[in-house]
């Protein structure tokens, strides 16, 4: 409910991910119909429906007229969980 859908159509730059509900990818196609013609907005809505996490539909006006899809890198990160008690001793001890 807080995506501003009308802004969508005066965007250059498009990164949309996977929408989880039906009124959400409802409100994004509304919000795009106006730079995409009807079957193209078809073809979007349901590209967004089943998109796989960290991927996402782009457009950029400036390069390309067709949305393309984009896979973010995978981020990795070295933390780790909570530590055991055995771990927490050993931190302490030293």
């Amino acid at each position: 409910m807080d995506l501003d859908y009308r802004a969508l159509s005066n965007t250059g730059l498009w990164c949309i991910g996977r929408l989880q509900t039906d009124p959400d990818r409802e409100r994004v196609i509304d919000g795009l119909s106006a730079s995409v013609d009807r079957e193209s907005a078809k073809k979007l809505a349901h590209t967004i429906k089943w998109l796989p996490p960290r991927w996402f539909v782009t457009r950029d006006f400036h390069l390309s007229s067709e949305p393309f899809l984009l896979q973010t890198r995978h981020t990795m990160s070295w933390l780790r969980g909570p530590l055991t008690p055995a771990e927490l001793r050993r931190v302490r001890a030293s």
